[in-house]
C-alpha cells in the first residue's frame, strides 16, 4: 500500500494506518512514526533504482552456464517497515534512521537462482565471489552440518548453519554501486527442487505461524523426498556423462569402466529390488 498519489509524501498518520499501530506503541518499542514516515519517503525514491539493479544482476547471474533460471523482487515499502519492527526487537540499540537504514537492510533488491543439480551450486557460488565483492562471507543452510555437503562448504569458507525446518540454499549478500549510493542485494542459490519445497513450506506456514505438529510432519516427509529426488538427479547427471563418455571410447578421454557405471547405481537412495533393475538395463546398454 502506498499513498494514493505517487508523488505525494507518506504522512505520519498514513504510517500508523498501514502498520495499524498507535504512536504510544511505536514510541514503546524505541521507533518514532515521523522516522518510519521518513524512511519510506526515502526508499519509494529509490524503488525504480532497485528495480534497474535488480536487472543487472539477474542479467549478469544468467551468464553462467549451470544457471536455470533467476527470479527477482524489490521488497515492497511495507514489508521494510515491518521488517524494521522486527529487526527492532532483535536489536533494541540498533536506531535505524532514514540516513543509515540502506546500511543494515540486506535484502531491499533480493535474487533467487535456481539450477538442476546439487553439485552445481559450488561452481555459481565460485562466478558469484568473482563478480562481486561480498558485505559478509557467504552462509550455507544444511539439514547436517556434518555431511560431505556441510564440509565441503566449510572448506569453501562459508558459514554453515543448520536449519531445523530443512531449509537448504546457500545465500550471498552483495555489494552492487550502480552510481553513487551502495546497495545491498541478497543472491539465495537453490535447487529447482529446493525451491518447490520452500514454496510449499512458505505457503503452509505463513497463513498460520501457530504450531501444527501434523502439517510440521507433512512439510518434514515433502523434505526428505525432495532431497532424495536431488540425490537422484545427481546421479542421473553423473551416469548420463559417464554413458556418453563410455560410449565415445578413448577418443573422449580416460575410459569409463563398467565398474565405474555401476558406482553411480550403488549411489541411488532407493531399494535393492530396484537397483538390480537397473544394473540389468546398463547390461544391456554396455553388452555386459
Amino acid at each position: 500500500m502506498r499513498p494514493s498519489d505517487h508523488k505525494a509524501k507518506a504522512t505520519v498518520p498514513f504510517i500508523l494506518s498501514i502498520l495499524d499501530v498507535r504512536e504510544a506503541e511505536l514510541r514503546a518499542q524505541g521507533l518514532e512514526a515521523r522516522e518510519l514516515a521518513a524512511i519510506y519517503n526515502d526508499y519509494t525514491s529509490r524503488l525504480s533504482e532497485l528495480e534497474d539493479l535488480a536487472i543487472l544482476v539477474s542479467s549478469a547471474l544468467r551468464r553462467h552456464k549451470d544457471v536455470h533460471a533467476v527470479r527477482y523482487r524489490v521488497k515492497e515499502p511495507l514489508h521494510l517497515l515491518k521488517k524494521i519492527l522486527r529487526k527492532k526487537q532483535e536489536y533494541p540499540d540498533r536506531h535505524l534512521t532514514s540516513a543509515n537504514y540502506l546500511e543494515f537492510i540486506n535484502d531491499l533488491a533480493g535474487l533467487r537462482i535456481l539450477h538442476l543439480y546439487k553439485s552445481a551450486c559450488h561452481d555459481i557460488g565460485n562466478y558469484i565471489q568473482q563478480a562481486w565483492e561480498l558485505k559478509r562471507e557467504p552462509y550455507a543452510y544444511v539439514q547436517d552440518e556434518n555431511n560431505i555437503e556441510a564440509r565441503q562448504f566449510y572448506a569453501d569458507k562459508y558459514r554453515v548453519l543448520v536449519n531445523g525446518r530443512g531449509y537448504k540454499a546457500q545465500h550471498y549478500i552483495l555489494k552492487v554501486k550502480p552510481a553513487r549510493q551502495l546497495y545491498f542485494v541478497e543472491v539465495q542459490v537453490k535447487t529447482l527442487l529446493e525451491e518447490s519445497w520452500s514454496e510449499i513450506d512458505h505457503c503452509v506456514r505463513y497463513p498460520d505461524r501457530t504450531p501444527n505438529e501434523l502439517l510440521h510432519r507433512l512439510l518434514g516427509l515433502l523434505n526428505r523426498f525432495t532431497s532424495t529426488a536431488d540425490e537422484v538427479a545427481t546421479q542421473i547427471q553423473a551416469l548420463s556423462d559417464a554413458l556418453q563418455r563410455y560410449n565415445q571410447g578413448p577418443a573422449a578421454g580416460p575410459q569409463v569402466t563398467v565398474a565405474q557405471l555401476r558406482s553411480h547405481i550403488d549411489r541411488l537412495p532407493v531399494d535393492e529390488q530396484e537397483k538390480q533393475y537397473l544394473y540389468t538395463c546398463l547390461a544391456k546398454l554396455t553388452g555386459g
